[in-house]
This record gives C-alpha cells, structure tokens and sequence, in this order.
C-alpha cells in the first residue's frame, strides 16, 4: 500500500500534459512482427539483427542455411518442426567460448524458439571446426524451447571428438552460466550428448521431450554437471558406452558410464520418465529427489546412485542386466529403495560398489 501511495503521490506532481507527452515513446515500445524471408529480412539473422528486444520473428517454410547469434531478447516461430529448418552451414564463426554452435544465445537474452528445427551434420573433423552444439546457451541467457526439433548434431565423418557435437548446451565451465524451459521437442541422433547442462548457477526444466542417441558412439542422453533442475516425462533412449572408446566400462572406480539421465544435486527432480536401452537408465549423483520413472532393458544397470544420499520412490526397473548400484567411492552413500520395483533383470536386483574405506547402505520398502 505505501508503494501505491507514494506512486500516486509522484503522478500528482507530475503535470498531465507531461503523462500525454509519454503516450508516443509507449506506444514506439509496442512489439514488432518481422517475418523471414521478405525483401527486407532474407534470412533469420538479418531479422535478429533489425528487431528490437521483445520483437516477434515468424520464420516461413524453408531450410535456412546459416549461422544464428541472438543476444536480445526475442520470440522466433517457425510454421513446424518438420517445415521449418536452420540447417548447420559449410563454415561456422567459432563463437565466445570457442565452440561452433548452429544457433548460439548470449548477452544475458532471454529467447523463445519454437516450432521450428535446428539440424547438422557439420563439414568440419575433430582435428579442424569440429561441430560442438546444434543451440548454444552461455552469457547468463534463457532459452524456452517448445515444439521443436534439434537433429543430426555431428561431424563429418561421424567420430568421437572429445566435448562435441551436442544438441543443447547450456552454462559454460569453469565460469559462466544459462538456463533453459525446453518441452515437447524432439532431440536425436547427436554425436555427444543430447542436452547437457553446466556449472553451479544454470539450471533447466526438461518436461515431455524425446532424446534419442545412436548405436554408433557413446553418447549420452541429458546430462547435468554442477547444474540442477526438473527432469519429467521424458523419453530417452539408446545412450551408452560403445567402440572405440577407450575409457569407458563397466567399472565404476576407473571407468566411465554413459547413461540416459545423468544428475545430480540439491533441489533435483528425476520423475515420470520413461528411459530404455541405455547403458544405466539413471545415474544420479550426490542428491536427486527420483520417483515413478520407468527403465527398460539397461545394459549395465537401471540406476545407479553414486557418492549422497538418495531416495528413489515407486520406479520400476524391467530387464536388461542389473536393477540399482548404489556406489560409495569420495564419500558413505545412502540409498532408499521405497517401492521400488525390479523385475526379469539377468543380474541382481541390488549391489553395492565400495572404495576408499567408504561405505554403501541400501534400505529397502515393499
């Protein structure tokens, strides 16, 4: 109520032909449609670069081959994930972090994309403009990404270039930080990872998306480092450890694992997904609130639930080779299994991977 007066009071001092002098410079703030192509706006990037932050760009039918920078803030549509596309160019501008990404947000923007896809493959090899991201998120931007697809994010030829080719990358290591909404869209056959989210500070919301890897590299599905955030409803599948890499196995204590979600940390949520085919379904670390998702046919194990304290509620865990590894490697582990269930698996249900004189305790609820 102060607030309210004190405003009330300061538009008393003002007088009213100064408030109908501000009517003009309101109604110049009014958002603007630009629409792609037209002869004034060729391509997407031309759009971008004439709008004013909070601008609309409506992108028609077509496949847009160019490299796309936004650092306002901005909505771009497209007319549909399968008639509107932002194919990867011949030659890539190396962006602020050093990566080659197709779309890269930056400047603290903050951006809708939707209905639209953004696809690969890069012309460039690990040795020489190695393709690093299909979007890029860095500069303390946001992303809200709806009803889009994000495709072929990889090299060519296709081969394991470290830290490449992923779909959505949001933060940046060891500094830096972005955040994304991203729902309802579609991301597959990528070269790294299909969404990865970095460092302390950038955070993501993923809900009713469909990640899809390949057979061919070891790839994983969503992955946070450092970052947290709410994973729900989504579809992954086809993430694992494959040849020629030579670090990754089985082993937890000098191996690596790929998994389909991979995540970790205070405020956490893993839930309502459905994640089949991968070599562990889930692989949290450190905390995760994690409950009713359902894993199917994972290579090495369901879940895997490393170094903190967990619970798990109501999951189901069908064939493939183990149910849940709780794993104690830099400090004592907890686990709570409340109804969980952990059916046709060809190893067993529970185990316990121990080191370093750290201990593993699994509590179980039928």
């Amino acid at each position: 109520m102060r607030s309210a007066r004190i405003l009330n009071l300061l538009l008393g001092a003002v007088p009213l032909l100064a408030i109908g002098a501000l009517a003009p410079a309101s109604a110049a703030a009014k958002p603007h449609d630009l629409v792609v192509p037209t002869a004034a706006y060729p391509t997407i990037q031309s759009a971008i670069d004439a709008a004013n932050p909070g601008d609309h760009i409506a992108v028609r039918p077509g496949v847009y081959r160019e490299q796309v920078t936004i650092g306002k803030h901005l909505t771009i549509t497209g007319a549909g994930a399968k008639k509107t596309t932002i194919l990867a160019p011949e030659q890539l501008v190396t962006g602020p972090d050093g990566v080659n990404s197709i779309v890269t947000l930056d400047n603290a923007a903050s951006v809708d994309i939707s209905r639209l896809a953004v696809s690969g493959p890069g012309s460039g090899t690990c040795d020489a403009g190695a393709l690093g991201a299909g979007i890029r998120v860095l500069g303390g931007a946001h992303l809200d990404l709806s009803h889009a697809r994000v495709t072929h994010i990889q090299d060519t030829p296709m081969a394991p270039c470290f830290r490449s080719a992923t779909s959505i990358l949001i933060g940046y290591l060891p500094v830096g930080t972005g955040s994304a909404d991203i729902r309802d869209s579609t991301i597959t056959d990528y070269q790294g990872a299909g969404i990865v989210v970095l460092n302390e500070g950038s955070r993501a919301t993923l809900v009713r998306n469909v990640v899809t890897g390949q057979k061919r590299l070891s790839t994983d599905g969503i992955e946070f480092v450092g970052a947290i955030g709410r994973i729900e409803e989504n579809v992954v599948s086809d993430n694992g450890c494959r040849q020629p890499d030579p670090e990754c196995g089985t082993d937890f204590f000098t191996q690596f694992q790929h998994a389909g979600i991979l995540a970790g940390g205070p405020g956490t949520v893993i839930t309502k997904n459905r994640l089949t085919g991968n070599q562990l379904g889930i692989y949290a670390v450190d905390t995760a609130e994690i409950s009713h998702n359902k894993i199917i046919d994972s290579g090495f194990f369901g879940m895997a639930l490393q170094d903190g304290s967990f619970t798990a509620t109501k999951d189901t865990i069908q064939g493939g080779v183990g149910g849940v590894a709780v794993v104690a490697s830099a400090v004592d582990t907890t686990a709570r299994l409340n109804h969980v269930e952990i059916k046709k698996t060809t190893g067993d249900p529970i185990q316990k991977f121990e080191c370093c004189g750290f201990t593993a305790t699994v509590t179980t609820k039928p």
